[in-house]
């Protein structure tokens, strides 16, 4: 005979109302009654009715709310492309996606849209956040409210989420250092190109970068680090980077500008220049292919659009949380013979 939910609530003295919210992982229940809740259901065999369930989404549907970080970055078309991915995989299943995407990298852009989709009454949040207080802040309050959050691309510190989906950043940024280190056996002078210092994962190639530099290459000095204004500024600002260290020998690059870099190591026949990046955008395929770009490193775009629905759709339809609080995509390391 199967086994329901009221035949659970029975065995485990509680009502369907609090087997309902223990299965579904909602608030309101203690510890000690939730571990009875679920220990019952595991003992007497209880499984999903996958019918039902998708019936009942049909007729109220869950909403996922989806910030898309920045319009202008390619990156994140290739996530968005993921996304789509799993909707249409889902969406017959009763789930619904809210996508908002930013026009650029700003705080309260972000904080703008997370409030918005907060009042289309989402059940769940993915995003890639800015490492601001105000956006830590928020995220918690809607963890409150039993919205839950997935974090993608970047991440950070100190919020309630389910989980994070992206690159290992810190591993990623220690790859790159000793890909530089073999570049330049006997040394030499790098600098560092960087992006917004609200974005994490910048941060942590970079310090990743640092760590692998510091320890075990010696004779290769980080003479310079620049914050990129934007993305147009790369150019003008690798000019002026060859201008105050004429003798440099790599380039490492932690995000997006690739095009400019490129060009100003081109125009100013800079090509003796290790120059080292990530992800396979358009732009930097070609910088690969004309020997420009020395090596990339990739991080599965597509995988942090399509994971983090997939795992909130399993979370809400399956009662299945992810198995891992920091799942990594695959890194990978690109060159011309290989792209």
């Amino acid at each position: 005979m199967r086994v329901t939910i009221k035949s659970v609530a029975e065995a485990a003295n509680v009502s369907r109302g609090t087997v309902d919210k223990v299965l579904n992982d909602r608030l309101g229940v203690s510890d000690e009654v939730r571990e009875r809740v679920r220990n019952v259901a595991k003992e007497l065999g209880y499984t999903v009715n996958l019918v039902g369930k998708a019936l009942a989404f049909q007729k109220n549907p869950i909403k996922i709310g989806v910030i898309i970080l920045d319009k202008k970055d390619e990156l994140f078309n290739e996530i968005y492309k993921g996304i789509r991915l799993a909707h249409d995989e889902w969406k017959d299943s009763g789930i619904i996606i809210e996508c908002c995407v930013m026009q650029k990298v700003d705080v309260n852009e972000q904080l703008k849209y997370i409030k918005e989709l907060e009042q289309k009454n989402i059940r769940a949040l993915a995003l890639s956040p800015l490492d601001e207080e105000v956006i830590t802040k928020e995220l918690n309050r809607l963890s409150k409210k039993d919205i839950k959050i997935v974090t993608f691309n970047t991440d950070v510190p100190g919020i309630n989420k389910m989980c994070f989906i992206g690159q290992d950043l810190k591993k990623s940024g220690r790859v790159a250092g000793q890909l530089m280190g073999d570049l330049l056996p006997a040394g030499g002078e790098v600098a560092i190109i960087t992006g917004s210092a609200k974005i994490k994962a910048l941060r942590e190639r970079k310090a990743g970068f640092e760590e692998i530099i510091s320890a075990e290459y010696p004779a290769i000095k980080i003479v310079d680090t620049i914050e990129l204004a934007n993305v147009t500024s790369s150019y003008a600002e690798t000019v002026e980077l060859f201008t105050a260290h004429p003798n440099l020998n790599g380039i490492f690059m932690t995000g997006r500008g690739i095009g400019g870099v490129g060009k100003a190591i081109g125009k100013l026949n800079k090509k003796n220049v290790k120059f080292i990046c990530f992800d396979l955008l358009p732009e930097t395929i070609q910088l690969i292919k004309d020997k420009t770009i020395d090596f990339t490193i990739t991080q599965e775009p597509l995988m942090q659009g399509y994971l983090p629905i997939k795992i909130l759709f399993e979370y809400f339809f399956l009662n299945k949380m992810p198995e891992k609080e920091y799942l990594y995509t695959k890194l990978e390391i690109k060159i011309r013979e290989n792209i």
